[in-house]
């Protein structure tokens, strides 16, 4: 390269060098990072979110009257479609709600509850159980479950035991 066209070269990048934004010397090399994590008091015990939840005798009984009640409201054959569905609908989760709207009552082949329910549960979880009939049809089971100690039991499944 020629010296006139080096030094061309150089009064070009000076130039371009020139169009660009000086560093600020008064930003900080790197950014600032803050916090604002609480300071925990040593004696208090976090639930970190998991709502307290018993069992007990009372409870047993309450749900053993309520799935009673919701099996009987379940073999309902005589009834049309939207009032068997009407009747549930209160009591059922939303996954439930979504399959339980297309159940026809009059092909459900229970018609009368023998005994039950008895009541099967995980042991240490108060939040789920299952209710076992014994029908005309055989064995059925009702699952419920609860999201707190003072919401509501709803239905997450109908179903013939060995189903």
């Amino acid at each position: 390269m020629s010296i006139n066209k080096f030094g061309f070269v150089v009064a070009v990048t000076a130039a371009l060098a020139g169009c660009a934004a000086p560093a600020s010397e008064t930003a900080p090399a790197t950014p600032a990072i803050t916090t604002n994590i609480p300071v925990e008091d040593p004696g208090h015990s976090e639930d970190h979110g998991v709502p307290a939840v018993t069992w007990d005798a009372a409870a047993e009984e309450k749900v053993k009257a309520l799935a009673a009640d919701l099996m009987g409201k379940f073999a309902r054959p005589d009834l049309t479609d939207r009032a068997w569905f009407n009747a549930l609908q209160p009591h059922m989760s939303a996954d439930y709600q979504e399959s339980a709207q297309y159940i026809d009552p009059g092909r459900i082949p229970v018609r009368q509850i023998v005994s039950g329910p008895v009541l099967v549960r995980e042991k240490g979880n108060p939040m789920s159980v299952t209710a076992e009939f014994t029908t005309n049809n055989g064995p059925w089971v009702l699952s419920l479950h609860r999201t707190g100690q003072d919401e509501p039991w709803l239905i997450t499944n109908i179903a013939p035991k060995d189903s």
